[in-house]
């Protein structure tokens, strides 16, 4: 049985959540960071010494790192690999790339615009963030111009790691106006069961209160 250690609110888990339903594999969840707690404690600093969500566990592994964790998913079920080099490496640049060039300014906006008390909040962050955002959103609507999916004509886990972002990214007004092919496929994840499931969530429980404690 496996066992996924994580609050469903983290984008992160949700990118694990959301692979799990596609591959039909029952998991059981446990709660863990956030207001949760859990990940400063011993025991879980040996299950992953960075203290972050997600970890995941099959028997005697565990694993730490989202897009490991989904490479391992997918390796295990022998399912979203491309057949062959070419396309595996294919798939590899974009998950790379998600994680790299998209979730970097997605978080930071994420913060300036929801986790942060707007007194705390930094405007020149902000749009630097929200600059670099939008370029690397209309780098993917390019490759989607050219093809149904990030990595080929159908879903793969590329489309999964960074899929999982768009929710938030869509919810706080961040997709650019003129990305026809990166609205298609934004629609297309929309209507898969697993990410109205696990993405399509409320994140208000991550929310700064907007007045001082007690106020």
């Amino acid at each position: 049985m496996l066992t996924l250690w994580g609050r469903a609110s983290s984008v992160n888990v949700q990118k694990v959540l959301w692979a799990l339903d596609e591959l039909d594999l029952p998991c059981t969840r446990i709660d863990a960071g956030g207001r949760y707690g859990v990940v400063d404690s011993d025991a879980f600093a040996v299950m992953n010494p960075t203290r972050r969500v997600p970890v995941l566990q099959d028997g005697d592994l565990t694993l730490w790192e989202s897009e490991a964790i989904l490479r391992y998913l997918s390796a295990r079920e022998w399912r979203f690999v491309p057949q062959t080099l070419p396309a595996r490496a294919q798939a590899d640049q974009w998950l790379a790339f998600g994680a790299t060039a998209v979730q970097p300014p997605f978080l930071t906006l994420f913060w300036q615009h929801v986790r942060l008390a707007p007194g705390r909040r930094d405007a020149g962050v902000a749009a630097a963030a929200r600059r670099d955002l939008t370029a690397a959103l209309r780098v993917l609507d390019g490759q989607l111009a050219r093809q149904d999916y990030l990595a080929g004509p159908t879903l793969g886990l590329p489309d999964i790691a960074v899929g999982a972002l768009l929710h938030r990214i869509a919810a706080l007004d961040l997709m650019p106006d003129d990305c026809p092919a990166l609205d298609r496929w934004a629609a297309a994840l929309s209507e898969r069961p697993g990410w109205q499931r696990h993405v399509a969530t409320s994140f208000e429980e991550l929310r700064a209160p907007t007045h001082s404690e007690g106020a």
